[in-house]
C-alpha cells in the first residue's frame, strides 16, 4: 500500500455512470491511452491479482485566490507491497489464475523504454525516466496531465473561480508495455473555494476533567487558541487580527495573537465568538518583472516573516458562521489590499469547581492484631469550593517516584468539605501521599511526605501490606468522617 495522505478520502464514481467525458478532446491518442467506461469487463482483469484502488483528498476549504492541492494514493491487493523504488511486487510467494508467483518478484517486470514517453494529449513528458502511472486531473472543463509513482499530487490557482463548491475527476492509467498504457479506473473528489477564511478554534483548561465538552470552572483561565487553515500559505504576508467577544459583558478584545486567555468570574451559559479580519496584500499591484524600483532608504532591523505555530489544545469546536462579510468591504482609497473575514462562535458552560484541597493532619499509631503489628494513618482532608463526588489516594515511595498503591472511592454529599482517609502499613518507612478529589467538571489534589515507624514489634517484617480503599461501613478498611 503507498503511504496515504494526511487528509485522505475515498471516492469512486457510480459504475452505473458511464465514464467518457475524456473523449471530447481531439488530441487524446486513444491507441496509447484507451478510454474505457467504468464497469468494462476489461477493467477485471486490469492488474493481476485483484483491483487497484484509489484513495482521494484534497486539502480545501480554499480561500479564493489561494492554491487547493489534490493527492492520490493506489492501494494494490493484499498479496502485493511497494518497494521503496515504487516498484510493486508480490509479498509471497502465491498463485493467482493458475499462474505461480514468487515474492519479491516484480508484478509487471520492467518493458523495453526504448521510445519517447507522451501524455494523452500528445505533449512530451519532461522526465529523465519513463512514468509507471499517469494521472489524468479534470475540473472547470481544464485538465492536468501528472506523470508520477503510486503517490501523486496536484497544486493549482483558484484565481478568478467562482465561489462554490467543485469536483474533481481523476483517470488513472499503467504503464503496461511500448507505447501503452492501460486504464485502472476513475476517481473523483469534492472541493470548495470560500471568501471566508477557514479556521479552528480550541478551547483548553487547565485540568479539565473531560476535553471537548465545553464546561469549564470560574476563575480559572481557558485558553482560545486559533488554527488557521492555510496549506498554499496565501495568507503568510497579511495582516490578521482577531476581535474577541466573550460573551460576559468583559467588553472587546482585538489580538493578533493566536492563543489568547480569558477568566469567566462567575458561573453560567456563554457564548464566545472572534471575528478574523485579514489585510492581504494584492498581486495585481506589484510592480512587472524586471522594472526597476526606486532604490530604498537607509537599511533597517526587520524580523523575517514566517509562519505561525500553533498551540496543539484539546477541546475541539464546531465552527459556525455567525457574520458574513462581503469581500468588497474595503476602504475605496486602498486599491492594493483584499480584505478577507472569518467568524466563530460556540456555546460554553461556566461551573464553580472545587478550588483547593489540602492535607491538614495526618495521625499514625501501631495497631496489634494476632498474625502482625500494622501502623494506621489517618489522613484529613479538606476542600473548598464545590463538593467533589470521588475521592482518590496513591501512595508513592520516598522520592514520589513510584506508585506502590492507588484506591478510589465515591463520596457521599456533605455541606462541608472534610474527610478522614484511614491507611494500614506493616512495614516502616517514609512515603509520599498524593490525594485528589474530583467532580464532574474539576479536579484539584494535595500532597505529603509521611514518616511511617512501625516500632520494635515490627522487626523481621518484609514489605508493606496496604489496605484496599473501601467505604468503612463496607470492610473497615478506612473511614470517612464529615464535619
Amino acid at each position: 500500500m503507498c503511504s496515504p495522505s494526511v487528509n485522505t478520502i475515498c471516492s469512486w464514481f457510480d459504475p452505473s455512470e458511464p465514464k467518457n467525458r475524456f473523449t471530447r478532446y481531439p488530441s487524446w491518442n486513444t491507441k496509447m491511452y484507451p478510454i474505457w467506461k467504468d464497469g468494462d469487463p476489461r477493467y477485471k482483469d486490469s492488474w493481476k491479482g485483484g483491483r487497484v484502488t484509489f484513495n482521494v483528498g484534497n486539502d480545501s476549504p480554499t480561500l479564493t485566490a489561494a492554491k487547493v492541492t489534490f493527492t492520490i494514493d493506489l492501494e494494490f491487493p493484499h498479496n502485493q507491497k511497494v518497494q521503496p523504488d515504487g516498484d510493486v511486487v508480490w509479498a509471497e510467494d502465491c498463485v493467482v489464475n493458475g499462474t505461480k508467483y514468487h515474492g519479491s518478484e516484480p508484478v509487471y517486470p520492467t518493458q523495453n523504454t526504448d521510445w519517447e514517453a507522451v501524455f494523452p494529449d500528445g505533449s512530451p513528458v519532461k522526465k529523465d525516466k519513463k512514468p509507471n502511472y499517469v494521472f489524468v486531473w479534470k475540473t472547470w472543463g481544464q485538465y492536468w496531465q501528472v506523470a508520477d509513482g503510486c503517490s501523486s499530487s496536484l497544486t493549482i490557482d483558484t484565481d478568478d473561480i467562482p465561489l462554490g463548491s467543485y469536483t474533481m475527476d481523476i483517470v488513472i492509467y499503467h504503464y503496461r508495455s511500448k507505447e501503452k498504457f492501460i486504464p485502472l479506473g476513475y476517481a473523483s473528489t469534492q472541493f470548495s473555494i470560500t471568501d471566508q477564511i477557514p479556521f479552528a478554534v480550541s478551547l483548553d483548561q487547565v485540568n479539565d476533567i473531560v476535553a471537548g465538552d465545553m464546561r469549564f470552572i470560574q476563575n480559572r483561565a481557558i485558553a482560545f487558541t486559533i488554527t488557521l487553515h492555510d496549506p498554499s500559505q496565501y495568507l503568510s504576508n497579511a495582516d490578521i487580527t482577531f476581535n474577541w467577544d466573550f460573551g460576559d459583558e468583559s467588553g472587546a478584545l482585538i489580538s493578533r495573537e493566536l492563543t489568547v486567555t480569558h477568566t469567566y468570574i462567575s458561573s453560567g451559559s456563554f457564548k464566545p465568538q472572534v471575528v478574523i479580519q485579514a489585510v492581504i496584500p494584492d498581486k495585481a499591484c506589484d510592480p512587472p518583472v524586471g522594472t526597476p524600483t526606486k532604490a530604498p532608504g537607509p537599511p533597517t532591523d526587520r524580523g523575517t516573516t514566517g509562519g505561525k505555530r500553533t498551540v496543539t489544545l484539546t477541546g475541539q469546536a464546531t465552527v459556525e458562521v455567525v457574520a458574513k462579510r462581503a469581500a468588497g468591504d474595503k476602504p475605496s482609497d486602498d486599491d492594493c489590499v483584499i480584505y478577507r473575514y472569518g467568524s466563530f462562535c460556540t456555546g460554553i458552560e461556566v461551573f464553580e469547581g472545587i478550588e483547593k484541597v489540602e492535607i491538614v493532619q495526618m495521625d499514625n499509631a501501631v495497631f496489634a492484631t494476632p498474625e502482625m503489628d500494622k501502623n494506621v494513618l489517618d489522613i484529613t482532608v479538606t476542600c473548598q469550593g464545590s463538593l467533589p463526588k470521588e475521592v482518590c489516594t496513591v501512595i508513592l515511595d520516598a522520592e514520589c517516584l513510584r506508585p506502590i498503591h492507588t484506591a478510589c472511592n465515591m463520596v457521599e454529599p456533605s455541606k462541608e468539605c472534610q474527610l478522614v482517609l484511614r491507611h494500614f502499613f506493616n512495614d516502616s518507612g517514609i512515603y509520599c501521599i498524593n490525594v485528589s478529589m474530583a467532580n464532574d467538571v474539576s479536579l484539584a489534589a494535595a500532597s505529603a511526605k509521611v514518616s511511617v515507624d512501625m516500632g520494635l514489634s515490627s522487626l523481621g517484617t518484609v514489605g508493606m501490606v496496604l489496605g484496599v480503599l473501601v467505604l468503612v461501613l463496607a470492610v473497615g478498611i478506612v473511614a470517612y468522617s464529615y464535619k
